[in-house]
């Protein structure tokens, strides 16, 4: 027979390592979390591959040929992009060429519930042609219901990544949108009546929000 005061003991050690268990498994749902990632470094480089991870690509204006590379595409090999360390890496890439285009690239939906503090974090470069008649914006959406036109969009504001060679970081504040569920979008818009400077090619190499959840 077991005496009782081991007895005891052995189902005390036991319903307190099933405590220590499911406290360090809520423990890692709390603190710094990564709460959505671009998906990029997940996609296999086969031949003529066109994903883009986690977004959604979509072309309002313009012939969205991707032989020529004309919309968000999926991006590695002897055409990847480069990290802010200047290595090669996986991402997504718009050449839009000398041509009008308004192309937009829209994030599955992340969920800022729970959370006291998140982040943007935005990885990416562009090259060539001008600021004028170039832009790319960043946006945030809370109502996005699969219709870029009729969603409401907050821009926010995105320090200049052009005349780079290789992407530099930049980090924006996602505190106004805590307790919501978002999407976000990175919008290509060349216009305007001179084909010369509509050359700009933007790079994205990262795509990351992390938060403090409560």
């Amino acid at each position: 027979m077991i005496p009782v005061v081991l007895l005891v003991s052995i189902t005390c050690l036991h319903s307190f390592s099933g405590f220590a268990a499911s406290k360090a498994e809520k423990e890692k749902t709390k603190g710094n979390v990564v709460i959505f990632e671009d998906g990029w470094q997940d996609l296999n480089p086969a031949a003529g591959e066109t994903k883009t991870g986690n977004f959604t690509a979509i072309s309002l204006k313009g012939e969205p040929v991707q032989a020529d590379n004309k919309k968000w595409t999926g991006r590695w090999g002897n055409w990847s992009v480069n990290d802010i360390d200047g290595s090669p890496k996986r991402g997504v890439v718009m050449v839009p060429g000398k041509q009008v285009n308004d192309d937009w690239l829209v994030s599955e939906i992340i969920g800022l519930e729970n959370c006291k503090k998140a982040e943007l974090l935005i990885e990416a470069y562009s090259k060539y042609g001008t600021d004028h008649a170039n832009e790319l914006k960043v946006l945030i959406s809370e109502n996005y219901a699969d219709d870029v036109e009729t969603a409401q969009w907050d821009e926010l504001y995105l320090e200049s990544i052009h005349k780079q060679d290789q992407a530099v970081e930049r980090t924006i504040s996602l505190k106004k949108y805590m307790g919501k569920s978002i999407v976000i979008a990175f919008r290509s818009i060349h216009s305007g009546n001179s084909l010369k400077n509509l050359t700009r090619t933007c790079f994205l190499s990262k795509v990351k929000v992390t938060a403090v959840r409560k």
